[in-house]
């Protein structure tokens, strides 16, 4: 039950327009929590689509796009550091994921706040953003202070943006944190948090929601709980404590989101009978509806409200003034109205985390005296009183309930908010101890209770929508359906269909035939055994189907014994709830096995016009538990899940063979139905042969179901046998890795898959420790060479030396024209290229991937990991034999094919027409990229299962054998520079000072040149020089700085960490050190060579800075005009000093 505020921002009234009422008048059922308190009044509301309101069903349907922005905040500090930065980095890249592929929201509309001691803010990019996360570390201190006011300064730009027109604004908060905050400003954080609250509760067209994600066994529970309650929605706490909880706890909240996260949803406003004289002024409270579009709830307080009428109108944001005013029946519930009791115990849920909240407000208040505080915790005991008779009462009259259907729902409604109150009371009973604080333990308890409730409630709240939509359709079926069978021949149809055909295809219970069915309206079914996780509310092809069994039944059958068995069992043990892992049954089949879902069958055209009538509520159940949870989605997905799993059986009987015709035809009927799904599956044929970004699981959700639509494609002639042809050779290798990627990212852990060392047998102390010894040993000889080989010639002249030798290794004719650096001084002192030492180089041992062989723990390794992921692609190469022989015709080869074949045999087939080498390239591919964003962030993906035996021996040239010596190159050069790291930095500090000192001390540019060479990389030495350009006084400031900052010198390029044109090695300074190069060589460029220092970036901060920093002397009079222009636009005067 959500809540709505008693008082709105402003009073209108409805202007003269005429209030309608009439057959769709609203209606709203309520009650009052406490009977002898009507100042708080819950209303359930119902809300029919007016077309005077210019809207229709259909336009609500499609719900226009909204302005919506996502800010997702990372505690970044030391306390989140190990586990906690880790799981939030995981957590935070699925999120990012869902909102980008699943909801559509753009990646600008995404912002991230790093905080410790301070908050950096990033716009999301969806190309990049699983690079850039992985690299966040956590380290220092933690002010929520700084973060808050980060967001409030977003958001007010938000806001700002707005226009005069209907649209509101949503923000989605997400916090990941541990919530530890060791701000010691404490009147800053107090009020950033009263700003933040103020700006997301009480801002006009403003709608916020905050989700909080707990990490670490020492969250602050306080801190949390306050930071989820701070939005006009209510939002989501879950405490992560270990990776392997994250996907549970991430499944939970995407299953909140959704899929319409940019979607509008519909909004109204109500308004109860006032007191006032003037009988048309009204007071509206705005409500938000369900995703259905009309349904919602609210609860008004502080108004004493007992009528049989109130005031509603469509909401408009600035524009609400203009709708018409309706009526809305109220409807006044009696205390044993199951809606009543299951309504009442949300409610009380929600109440008692309102009252925590007051009791940390109270603990936290320290004007209070402790009197003071002792007394308003005496006022928090009677409302807890107050409620917990009510639930007593409530418990009671349930309990007498006759009718099992209404009785459980209320019992177990009761219970959990009993075990709510009991935690609360342990809550308060501390605070009474304490004079008003909560021990972290005992919140820490109450909060995961109560937000595992709501929770709860908000993921059934979705499905009540669903249903709320599909209540009418199954309302109509049955008309549809006794139509349908009037128009039917049926006594023709038995006489022309076979005994046996009749008696197999007949209900085991009723043992009524498939045309005995039709007769009473009804369907046959196929029986199975399935299990779902919550997942599957949203994604249905998370559903598991476990066995197909030999045993029919009608779908009437179906659902009296659905009904008989949760009238006896726990629904748990009937329908196995939302536990992948469960074993439940609704009813014993023939061979006594556990039946937990039907499926209706296409049989023949005159059946399937009934079963695809009956398969909507069926759909519905076996995947959300509930018959009104239908979408189409279902329909296109379910099936052919069954037909993937009826490709396993194991022997494939003369009976399976039949089975499985009769699910291949119930697939080629809903196939040939969508002229969506026929529309897009050769397309999507097509792309996932071209591009491996086109085969995740944003594109495509389920690999068999995905086979499945093509089979059926391939059936109906969208897909011809030589189109299917010419695409297989890379389609057939293409779909088994993919299958292998997704399933090694459960079935495989990193510690099974092994490092690159353990594959390419690499010694760390033979390859690596014993060859840099060498190496440092050299090195220490260079040194020595070059400072004795050059003494006499000057310090100046070494580096002289070393910028004429890169020039005529780079090609570069010293009589090319000059970089724009001037003024160009004569080198005054020369050395020869002979008197210079050679450089030692790290040489790596070569790699023959083709002469090179694994050893037998690799092989053991490999038949280990091969065997992980044998039972995926086993499934996948029997859909693979359908798809090359898809046509009735074919079926006895299809059947010949799998019918000796047990579990993993065809996977065993697929994988021995590959070398060992092949096989081992493709795993260790398909594991790097368990990650959707791994893989589409890969430009050129090795070709899957290149080369077959049957095509020869491996090959130097193949694709697989040079990945696999790309993967030992780039493990050894890794290894091998932090070497060539360490001896460099070694050495560059012993020469730091002096090369520093040469570098801002000479005159002669060629020896600059040649210091800025021997630095290689701006990081290390040459950042270092950066930073002594920018704050130290040189010679030639103008020429060195432009030499930094476009890393090159007389067409001689100075650096070796960007390669490519002179534009790709260009520096962009940090605002830091602009500032600090302005302050001291401020004169030496004029402003557009400033600006250009950083283009299209702090083009305005310059012009600050002129004013600020008092040069305005230095620029011409237009120029002055323009710089003061820009400045009192940001800052209007009076101008703030500097």
């Amino acid at each position: 039950m959500s809540s709505t505020s008693s008082t709105s921002d402003a009073m209108d009234t409805d202007n003269g327009h005429d209030v309608s009422t009439g057959p769709l008048a609203a209606v709203s059922h309520a009650f009052h929590p406490v009977e002898s308190d009507d100042s708080v009044t819950l209303l359930s509301l119902k809300v029919p689509i007016m077309a005077d309101e210019g809207l229709e069903a259909d336009s609500v349907e499609k719900k226009p796009k909204k302005e919506a922005y996502f800010d997702i905040c990372l505690d970044v500090s030391g306390s989140m550091a190990g586990s906690g930065i880790k799981c939030a980095r995981l957590a935070m890249k699925r999120l990012i994921d869902h909102l980008i592929k699943t909801c559509g929201v753009p990646a600008s509309r995404i912002t991230v706040y790093l905080f410790s001691l301070k908050c950096t803010v990033r716009r999301v990019n969806g190309d990049d953003s699983d690079k850039w996360i992985n690299s966040i570390s956590a380290s220092g201190g933690t002010s929520f202070a700084c973060v808050f006011n980060e967001v409030i300064k977003n958001t007010r730009d938000h806001l700002s943006k707005l226009g005069n027109d209907d649209v509101d604004l949503e923000t989605t908060l997400f916090f990941f944190t541990d919530g530890e905050d060791g701000d010691t400003d404490i009147q800053g954080r107090q009020a950033a948090r009263d700003n933040l609250v103020k700006l997301l509760k009480n801002t006009p067209r403003l709608e916020s929601t905050v989700h909080t994600f707990g990490f670490t066994a020492g969250h602050d529970a306080k801190l949390l709980s306050w930071i989820t309650s701070a939005g006009t929605n209510s939002g989501c706490f879950q405490y992560i404590k270990e990776s392997s909880e994250i996907e549970k706890s991430m499944s939970t909240t995407l299953q909140l989101l959704g899929d319409s996260a940019m979607e509008t949803i519909r909004k109204i406003e109500i308004s109860l009978p006032n007191d006032s004289q003037d009988s048309d002024a009204h007071e509206w409270i705005p409500v938000r509806l369900e995703s259905d579009c009309v349904s919602g709830s609210a609860v008004v307080r502080q108004r004493s409200f007992k009528g049989d009428l109130i005031k509603w109108r469509e909401y408009r944001g600035v524009s609400s003034s203009t709708s018409t005013v309706h009526d809305m029946n109220v409807v006044w519930l009696k205390e044993d109205d199951p809606q009543r009791i299951v309504g009442m115990a949300t409610f009380i849920q929600h109440e008692l985390l309102r009252l925590v909240e007051a009791i940390n407000s109270i603990g936290s208040d320290a004007s209070l005296t402790p009197e003071q505080k002792r007394a308003r915790l005496l006022k928090i005991d009677e409302e807890t009183e107050a409620y917990s008779k009510v639930l007593g009462v409530m418990s009671s009259v349930s309990a007498r309930m006759k009718l099992k259907v209404m009785r459980v729902p209320c019992m177990v409604a009761c219970q959990r908010t009993r075990s709510l109150l009991q935690s609360f009371l342990t809550v308060k009973a501390d605070a009474h101890k304490q004079g008003g604080s909560i021990s972290n333990t005992s919140l820490a308890t109450f909060n995961a209770l109560a937000y595992g409730e709501i929770t709860e409630a908000k993921l059934k709240a979705k499905l009540d929508s669903r249903a709320g939509k599909n209540t009418a359709l199954f309302a109509e079926m049955d008309q549809k359906v006794t139509q349908i069978v009037k128009d039917m021949d049926l006594d023709k149809m038995e006489a022309e269909e076979s005994v046996d055909r009749l008696r197999e295809l007949s209900c085991a219970f009723s043992t009524n035939s498939y045309i005995d069915a039709l007769r009473d309206g009804d369907c046959l079914c196929m029986t199975l055994d399935v299990s779902r996780g919550a997942a599957a509310i949203a994604d249905p092809s998370q559903i598991a189907i476990k066995s197909i069994f030999p045993t029919y039944l009608t779908s009437s059958m179906f659902t009296m014994a659905l009904g008989h068995s949760l009238s006896q069992n726990n629904p748990e043990d009937v329908h196995g709830g939302f536990d992948r892992n469960s074993a439940a049954s609704i009813a014993p089949g023939l061979a006594h096995e556990n039946i937990t879902a039907v499926i209706p069958l296409y049989i023949n055209a005159e059946h399937w016009k009934v079963a695809k009538l009956r398969m909507k509520p069926i759909l519905g159940y076996v995947v959300t538990l509930d018959a009104t949870g239908y979408t189409y989605s279902q329909s296109t997905t379910v099936p052919f899940l069954v037909l993937a799993k009826a490709l396993e059986a194991y022997p494939m009987t003369e009976f399976n063979q039949r089975q499985l015709k009769l699910i291949l035809e119930t697939c080629d009927a809903i196939y040939q139905s969508s002229n969506s799904l026929r529309e897009s599956t050769k397309t999507l044929v097509e792309k996932f042969c071209a591009s491996h970004t086109q085969r995740t699981v944003d594109v495509i959700t389920n690999n068999y179901v995905f086979l499945g639509h093509i089979i059926c494609a391939l059936r109906a002639g969208d897909i011809t046998a030589d189109e299917m042809n010419a695409l297989w050779p890379k389609f057939e290798g293409a779909m088994v890795e993919e299958q292998m990627r997704r399933d090694m990212s459960w079935k495989v852990s990193e510690d099974q898959m092994g490092s690159v060392m353990n594959w390419f047998d690499i010694d760390r102390q033979r390859d690596i420790v014993v060859p840099g010894r060498r190496y440092r040993e050299q090195h220490s000889a260079y040194v020595k060479a070059l400072e004795d080989g050059n003494a006499n010639a000057g310090v100046e002249a070494q580096y002289e030396a070393l910028f004429n030798r890169a020039q005529t290794e780079q090609g570069v004719k010293p009589t090319d024209p000059a970089s724009p650096i001037s003024p160009v001084i004569t080198a005054s002192q020369t050395t020869t290229e002979e008197t210079l030492a050679v450089k030692p180089e790290f040489k790596i041992p070569d790699f023959d991937p083709l002469s090179w062989q694994l050893s037998e723990a690799s092989l053991d390794r490999l038949n280990m990991i091969q065997n992980a992921v044998s039972r995926g692609v086993d499934k996948i190469c029997r859909m693979l034999t359908m798809v090359r022989l898809p046509l009735d015709a074919d079926f006895p080869k299809v059947v010949a094919s799998l019918e000796g074949a047990a579990h993993t045999e065809l996977a065993d087939k697929f994988f021995e027409r590959y070398s060992t080498k092949v096989k081992l390239a493709t795993l260790m591919q398909a594991f790097a990229h368990t990650r959707n964003s791994d893989r589409r962030s890969v430009e050129n993906l090795m070709t899957p299962f290149e080369r077959e035996y049957a095509n020869g021996g491996d090959q130097i040239t193949d694709e697989a054998l040079q990945f696999l010596k790309s993967l030992y190159l780039a493990k050894m050069n890794s290894m091998a520079n932090e070497i060539v790291a360490e001896v460099e930095e070694e050495y560059l500090n012993s020469k730091e000072n002096a090369s520093a000192s040469t570098f801002l001390g000479t005159d002669n540019l060629s020896v600059a040149a040649g210091v800025l060479l021997e630095a290689k990389y701006r990081g290390g030495l040459g950042g270092r020089l950066a930073t002594l350009c920018a704050t130290s006084t040189m010679s030639l400031p103008r020429s060195k700085i432009q030499m930094l900052i476009t890393g090159t010198y007389k067409g001689v390029k100075l650096f070796g960490d960007k390669s490519g044109s002179l534009e790709d090695i260009r520096w962009f300074p940090c605002k830091r050190t602009l500032y600090r190069m302005f302050k001291n060589y401020h004169d030496v460029f004029t402003l557009e060579e400033w600006c250009q220092f950083h283009p299209g970036r702090y083009d305005d901060y310059f012009a600050y800075r002129y004013v600020l920093d008092g040069y305005m002397d230095e620029l011409p009079e237009e120029k002055k005009i323009e710089v003061r222009a820009i400045f009192e636009a940001r800052w209007p005067r009076p101008a703030p000093t500097a």
